[in-house]
This record gives structure tokens, sequence and C-alpha cells, in this order.
């Protein structure tokens, strides 16, 4: 072991030659290939791979690279370095064989995001990209000579997913993605005239458009490809823009399955277009109840690559093949093995107008890292796929592939060298691919695979889903609040569990603006699980959670999961600013991290481990505003209450009492909902005391709250009654218990003497609570629960519920009511309690 990771260090190091990671058998064999010239990566100061685990202060990370061939047909590489503070563009070339930096553009700000580069005839090499500036993303384009900056300022929005190019009259295209206070668009401009002038931005299409990657070649035309969810699922089309006229719309691939993130090359006689896109499972992003769980279920499950080829001209889209099988162990149809791990297509074509088709995917369920592989078409029969040595890296990374003059094939890739889940040193990869290479032959393949069963699984019920945009307003004590929907409890590929199932950053902000329809978002990777939570990984997190910062319209929140066991609790810790510090669990982590601070002593708690009254303390010590969130209370990662002198309401006043992954945490015996198990009942057995009523029972002043965690999509609803539906709004809400959890968007008014739920009040009078409810199904069921009893039922049977009570029986001192929501298609919801001291 030590030996190979010795031998990798040292290839990384001095940009040793290398094939195909599934072709290197032992060295001599690799050396004999490398005389071929089959594949040649270097590598940009990657300073070394850690295996294990990951450097506080690494060198840098060199990372997000694009390709274009300069006009001696050699490389040029755009990519993002990043310090530990802030983003810089910088610009890569071959120098006597080996990739070395050659330049810097100029930014403006500091983060940075998905950088594009084109070989202009007269400007040379110009990068495009987006920069956050002033809490907006602008797409940005310069050339490398003369560093002339153009953006276009913008009063509101943002634009993100930046791709340029230029066409073969040297006139500059620029696409990209906007979110402006809607759903999403793409928009696209071109230089008129002399060059120095744009034309106004064309909106392509006004909603729910994704990740355009634009194709220049033809002559007054641009092609953009992008993914839409205009139809109520992903689809792929294309996009006919020319300079003069009406652009046109092909649709591309258009199913009830998931279709997305498409890549495309032009034929070198501009008239076919190869398209490459992600497909996956019917229904994505909605529920489809436990038994999609079962099976593997999340954002990323069951995925694969497909191909298919456009007559530009005619529009005419001919079905090419399933591209999955070529990899062994990738291809998971429901209920088979394997880890359905494949993502990001990147097409080059050659000079006889044969498609290569590059990708990244997981070896193994258990693996929990991407490498990229390729393979050729050559219009009968697919190669055999290559794996490219030093790929590994997450999943949310292109390769960038381009085709010199002659033929050869240059491909360019980020990688930290991982062999497992944990973040490296970051560097950018090179591979040259001669144009006569000879790859095996793995035979033709359909589009559509025999003997892959579609999923028979089913919506657990019919209701109609909400309306994204219909919001409950409540006017209370002449306040008067929005009930806003979201979830701050989602794992991607960063976390080390479920990796493949779960999917990358990108496709949980998707799910939620769209499948999901929820308001608002935080992604929460572990901390320490299985890896550590590298602060690399934290400001890519914090920088894609601001990309999809969309004022009005949808709300991106930062997070991550502390999951220390059993007595103490799994927590989310939420914050509303950038910044905010990552306190691991583990002191030595701690005391290593980038934000260290003195830590209090050792006082009895898990010996090595910061509990959760020490995290309060470390937050206010760095005086970020954040949220704590307990969650799967009753389990092996839960609470036992009863260690807690007191709860820290600065930071914690909810609970998770609901979670799609799993089920309810209200209390011993309590219904379970039926969309989401199949238990009538609940019993946690020797973890009973994490239960919510247990919480209550004690003292702890906690309101009702619910998320996600792995896998589970569409049936949690963490709600929250906002003044302002901000950032800083959501968490006042969290704060002051403003919230409800439901499995679907049930409307839940509770109050009781005129104070809205979540209050603490002393009271002469005698409780009078009044509920309001409009359910999204018929509401069978309305309990009343006081001081962790069933204490007055209602059964309506009807979609809505209005009803004054007055209990004439208090009990002598507090008394704490809140509803439980049970629908007749087996939904339900839950109102944070109302604390009441009658005081007669």
């Amino acid at each position: 072991m030590q030996f190979r990771l010795l031998r990798t260090f040292l290839a990384l190091c001095l940009g040793a030659l290398s094939v195909s990671a599934q072709d290197i058998k032992t060295k001599k064999k690799q050396r004999k290939k490398n005389k071929s010239g089959i594949i040649k990566n270097t590598a940009i100061a990657p300073g070394g791979v850690h295996p294990v685990h990951a450097s506080w202060n690494p060198p840098g990370h060199q990372d997000f690279p694009d390709l274009c061939l300069d006009d001696d047909g050699n490389p040029a590489i755009v990519y993002i370095g990043h310090s530990g503070s802030k983003d810089t563009l910088k610009l890569a070339g071959l120098r006597d064989g080996k990739l070395v930096k050659t330049g810097e553009f100029r930014t403006r700000g500091g983060d940075l995001y998905q950088p594009s580069i084109f070989n202009d005839p007269k400007d040379g090499l110009t990068a495009a990209w987006s920069e956050l500036t002033n809490g907006k993303w602008l797409a940005i384009q310069s050339p490398a000579q003369n560093g002339r900056m153009s953006w276009r300022p913008r009063d509101s929005g943002s634009d993100v997913f930046v791709d340029a190019s230029v066409d073969s009259t040297g006139r500059q295209w620029m696409v990209w993605q906007r979110f402006d206070g809607n759903y999403s668009n793409i928009e696209i401009k071109w230089t008129l005239g002399d060059g120095k002038r744009w034309s106004t931005p064309l909106t392509i299409h006004p909603k729910g458009d994704w990740e355009p990657r634009l194709i220049t070649g033809r002559k007054d035309e641009a092609l953009v490809v992008f993914d839409s969810y205009r139809n109520g699922n992903y689809d792929v089309f294309l996009a006919r823009v020319p300079t003069e006229g009406k652009h046109t719309i092909i649709p591309i691939a258009q199913t009830d399955r998931y279709e997305a993130r498409p890549e495309a090359a032009l034929s070198p006689d501009g008239k076919t277009l190869w398209v490459a896109y992600e497909d996956g499972s019917e229904r994505w992003g909605k529920d489809l109840g436990s038994e999609w769980r079962k099976l593997g279920g999340g954002l990323n499950y069951d995925r694969r690559i497909k191909v298919v080829r456009v007559d530009v001209d005619s529009g005419a889209v001919e079905k090419v093949s399933d591209i999955t099988p070529l990899i062994p162990d990738v291809v998971s149809p429901l209920g088979r093995a394997g880890s359905g791990a494949v993502n990001l297509p990147e097409v080059a074509v050659d000079h006889d107008g044969n498609p290569w088709v590059f990708f990244r995917y997981c070896p193994e369920r258990g693996s929990g890292y991407w490498q990229i592989a390729f393979t050729r078409f050559d219009g009968k029969e697919w190669s055999r796929a290559k794996t490219l040595a030093n790929s590994t890296y997450c999943q949310d990374r292109r390769c960038s592939a381009k085709v010199a003059k002659d033929g050869t094939i240059w491909a360019a890739w980020p990688s930290d060298g991982r062999r497992n889940k944990q973040q490296g040193n970051t560097g950018i990869y090179l591979a040259k691919i001669a144009p006569n290479t000879k790859l095996a032959s793995a035979g033709p393949l359909p589009f559509e695979i025999e003997g892959i069963q579609e999923s028979p699984l089913k919506a657990p019920n019919n209701t109609p889903e909400r309306d994204r945009n219909e919001h409950n307003e409540w006017t209370i004590n002449g306040e008067t609040y929005t009930l806003v929907w979201g979830d701050v409890h989602r794992h991607t590929d960063f976390s080390n569990c479920r990796t493949t199932d779960d999917g990358c950053i990108v496709e949980h902000f998707r799910y939620a603006i769209d499948a999901g329809g929820l308001d608002y978002l935080a992604t929460s990777d572990h901390t320490e699980v299985g890896k550590t939570l590298d602060p690399y990984e934290w400001f890519q997190s914090q920088k894609l959670a601001d990309i999809f910062q969309n004022p009005g319209f949808f709300i991106s929140l930062y997070a991550y999961e502390r999951e220390q066991k059993w007595p103490y609790g799994h927590r989310n810790v939420v914050f509303d600013e950038r910044g905010g510090p990552v306190v691991y669990i583990k002191r030595d982590n701690y005391a290593k991290s980038p934000w260290s601070t003195p830590m209090p002593p050792e006082d009895g708690a898990r010996p090595g481990e910061l509990p959760p009254w020490h995290l309060w303390k470390m937050l206010n010590a760095h005086g970020k505003r954040a949220v704590t969130i307990e969650h799967t209370s009753a389990g092996g990662m839960g609470t036992d209450w009863a260690v807690y002198d007191q709860i820290d309401t600065k930071y914690e006043n909810i609970i998770e009492l609901f979670q799609g992954s799993r089920e309810s945490y209200e209390g011993v015996g309590a219904p379970q909902p039926p969309v989401v198990t199949k238990k009538g009942k609940s019993q946690f057995g020797k973890f009973n005391a994490g239960v919510y009523q247990n919480a209550l029972r004690l003292g702890h002043k906690l309101g009702a709250y619910a998320s996600s965690d792995h896998r589970s999509v569409h049936v949690s609803y963490g709600g929250v009654y906002v003044k302002k539906f901000d950032r800083s709004g959501i968490l006042d809400a969290m704060d002051n218990r403003l919230t409800v959890a439901a499995t679907d968007k049930i409307f839940m008014e509770f109050s009781c003497n005129g104070k809205p739920l979540g209050s603490i009040f002393e009271t002469a009078d005698k409780p009078r609570l009044t509920m309001v409810i409009d359910g999204t199904a018929d509401i069978k069921r309305v309990t009343v629960i006081r001081n962790e009893e069933n204490h007055q039922v209602f059964e309506p049977n009807s979609m809505t519920f209005n009803k004054v009570w007055t209990d004439e029986k208090p009990l002598p001192g507090e008394n704490r009511y809140y509803l439980r929501i049970e629908q007749a298609d087996g939904n339900m919801g839950w109102t944070s309690p109302v604390w009441v001291r009658h005081q007669p």
C-alpha cells in the first residue's frame, strides 16, 4: 500500500506519462503503451495526494478547467485557482511537454464559477465566466492579452453557467442561465459589427431552463443545447439561434424520464450534431414511497448516459445508444446491483465525423468517488470504455475535450487523486489521444437496453400538488406572516454515505426549485462520517448556495451536519451568512481547522469531542448567527434529552420532528405517515428517551420542523412563517418557533388567546385555541395534544377545518398544546406548540 501511494504521488508531482487506468497492470506495461503516444497526462501543481486525510493548509486548488486550442493547435486551459480565501482565474498551456501556468485573467471579486475559453482570431485566447459582485453573479468575458473586461451591468438577478465561443466568421457568442425573481431562463448574445458591441440579450425560453452549452461553427448561427422543466420534468432541447430572424427550438429528448445536463459537438461539415445527456428515472424528484428508497432511491439513482444524432437542418433526431453498459458494474436497472452513477458527458467529434464521449462514473457503490472514461463510436460500433488515469474526484466536474487539426484529441479535467471520499489538493490534468489510437470494440449498443425494468412504483396517492407560488398568509396581532416551505437536511456527493444515490449540489437545487416546489434550501453535508468535510468543500458548498440565491423567489442557506452519536444527537447547523465556522465534533479536527478558537475544557462528555453545549459556545465565539436543529432524535444517532440541563435558545429552538428518509419521531405510539412507511405507530426501544414528546416533557421548548435526509424527496416540508422572505427572515421564524412540519403543503394556523404557535406566555383566561387548516386532501383527523397526551380529537372529513376550542379544565402550571393533522390520503402535519401557564 505504501509503495502504491508513493508511486501515485511521484507520478502527480513529476507529470508522469500514463494511460488508461483500466489498462495499467505494471509499470513496465505503462511505459510500453506510452511509447505509442496513446495518452499523455500531466498536472498543474497538484501539491500531492492525501488519500486518507486532507491538509488544513493546502497550497491551493486548481479546479474547473475548460480547454481550447491555440493558433498552433496546442491546448490552452482556463481554470479557477483557489488559495483558501478567494478564487482567481488562471491560464495554462504546454511548455516543454509540461502543463504550466502561463497567465492570469483580471477579475473583480473573490468568487468565480465555470469558466469557458475559446481562441478568437482577433483577440486571441478569451475567457468567459461568472463572478459574484455585490450579491449578483455577472457574466464576464475578457481576452487574456489586454485584460479588457466585458459585462452587462444588472439591476437585479444573476447570470451563471456561462459558456462562450467564436463562430467561423469571427463573431463571438455568449450564453448563460439567468435567475431573476422567477424560474430561470437562458439568454444569449453575440458581437455586432466590429466586434466591440454586443447584441441585446435574447431570451431563448422564459421558464425553467438549465445549464446551456454553446456550439458554434455554422455561419451566422449558434446552437445551444439545454434542458428544461417546462413540461413538468426535465427534457433536453436544442435551440438554433441565427443573428437575423427568429430562433427555433427542437426537442431532443422529451419523455417522462429525467433527461438533463446535455453536451454536444458538431461534425466537421456542420450538418450533424451529436448530443449526449444524462438519463434518469421517471417522476424524478417526486415521492414514490418507501419501496423506492429501499431499492436505492435518491436524485442520482439509476443514472445513464444516452447519445442521439441530430440533423441540424431538418431537426430530425435519431436515437443512437445508451452507452452506460460500456462501464462494468455501472448499469443499475431496478433490482440489480451496480452503482448507477454515471454523469456529465462531454462530446468531441473527430475529422471522420465520429463522436468521442467522455463521462464521469463511480466504479462501484462503495468507492465514493468518480473517475473519467471515454469511448468512440465509428458509426456502427462503440469502443470499450477506457478510464483516464489520475481522474478520480467528486461527481460534479466536467471533462473538456477538443479535436486538433491533426486529429489529436486533447482532454482536460480536475482531480485530487483520491482513492476514497476525502478531498485532497486538486490539480488540472491533460490527456493527449492520438488519432490512430486503436480501441477494442464493444459492438453496437441499442438506445433502449433490453432487460432493464422501468420503475413499477407509483405515487402513494393521487393528491394534486399545490402550485409552487400558492402560499398561506396569516395576520395575527397586527402582524402578517407568509408560510414558506423548505428543507435544510440534504446530502450530496460531498458526504461519504449514499454518495451515488444522493447526487451533487446542483441536482439538489434543481430538485428544490423545480420538482420539489420549495421556497428555500440548504444542503447539509456531514462533517466527519468516513471523511472530514474539507474547508475547500465548505467553500464550494457556500458558493453554490449563492449561485442559486434568487431573492423574492427562492432563498438558499448554508448548512452542514454534525453527526454526534447518542446520547448527544445529530444536528444540522444553518447559517444565514457566508463564512460560518465548521465546528467539528472531534476536538483535534477543530484545533487544526481554519476556524480554531480556544475550546472549553472537557467536562465528562465523550472524550475527545465537543458536545452540543460546546458547539453553541464556539458559534457564539465566532459571532456568526446560526440555527441548530436536532434530527432523528429517537435512534442511535439521536438524543437522550435528559443529558441536557438546558438548550441554548440563542441557537436551538426547533427540532426535526419528521424526517422523510425514516419516520416521525413525535412520540412512542404516535401514528406514522402512511405515505412514508408501512409502520402503524412509532416504536423506538431503548431510544424512547429521544422522542419529541419527551423533550417537551423535560421542559425543552422546541418547535416542530421537517427535513429529508438521504434519498428522500417530495415528502418533507419544513414550514416557516416569515415576516420577510429572505435569509434572516427564515432564521427569525426558526428562532421564534413559527414553524410547522408536514409531508405535504398543508396550511396550518394555530394560536392560543391571540398568540401564534411557538409562543410562551401566562394568562388568567382559559386557553382558547384557534385552528385553521387548509389541507391538500380531505382532513381525516385533527388531534389537540396537551402535555404530550391526545386531549381532543376532531374529524372534519373535509379539505378545510376552522375551529375555536376552549380548554375548560386546563392543568395547573404549564399547558403545552400542539396539533397533529392526518389526511385521508396518508399525509400528515404538525404545528409547533404554544406554552401556556394558566394563572386564574
